[in-house]
């Protein structure tokens, strides 16, 4: 069995070598066999030279996109690019090392033991008053249509080959996170959580603003339209 993660960076120069390191030793150390998809969602501050580096010396392929897909766009291209031959378990996780790399391990174990998605719930946020209130405003949007799960936007998610071939995802914005999660509960499946907390970032700044709540607000009501829960 295999790994296959897709780390979309936008001007991570900063944090992208860390990041990738420090995923690539923790799964050596776990003894998954991986490859890391680095994705350069048009940087404009060198993260593209870093990841170039980085695919020099570790199992590391290097994408760029001249301009920015979205977030959504960015990782659709990183799966693109695993194929034609998608690794058994395959997913995404971000650039910015809020998440400790040694969630990867009982993720990628959940779905070798069968769960056709496996992802982190945060369980402690330390990043700021505004991603705080866009959580809760995600967060309300869910429950207003009856979706049963914590933290749809938490990453890392692996899912089973077959799980992504039948989700099929397409947003490329920032409600991707979150059609796989509905998705997954609209097909009954059970879905893998593992508890992580959150640290603040080291460097650079998020990507995410007050604008994501109302772009997340009008997917959710697309989606609904065309979905039973």
């Amino acid at each position: 069995m295999s790994l296959g993660l897709v780390i979309p960076l936008l001007d991570e120069v900063e944090l992208a070598a860390a990041v990738a390191e420090g995923i690539h030793q923790t799964l050596v150390h776990a003894d998954i066999a991986h490859t890391l998809v680095l994705v350069d969602n048009g940087s404009t501050d060198g993260t593209g030279s870093v990841i170039d580096g980085l695919a020099e010396r570790l199992p590391v392929q290097a994408i760029h996109l001249e301009k920015n897909a979205g977030y959504g766009g960015g990782i659709l291209a990183g799966l693109e690019a695993l194929k034609p031959d998608l690794p058994e378990v395959l997913g995404w996780c971000w650039g910015d090392g809020q998440i400790r790399p040694d969630t990867l391990p009982p993720l990628y174990r959940a779905c070798i033991k069968g769960a056709p998605l496996a992802k982190v719930v945060r369980t402690e946020r330390l990043d700021g008053t505004t991603r705080r209130v866009i959580s809760a405003g995600y967060a309300r949007a869910i429950r207003a249509i009856g979706a049963d799960h914590p933290d749809v936007n938490g990453c890392p998610k692996l899912l089973r080959r077959e799980a992504l071939e039948a989700l099929a995802p397409t947003s490329t914005d920032w409600f991707l996170d979150a059609e796989v999660v509905l998705g997954a509960l609209s097909r009954g499946w059970d879905i893998a959580t593992h508890p992580a907390a959150m640290a603040p970032r080291t460097a650079g700044r998020s990507k995410v603003g007050m604008g994501a709540v109302l772009e997340f607000a009008l997917n959710l009501a697309r989606w609904r339209m065309t979905h039973q829960l």
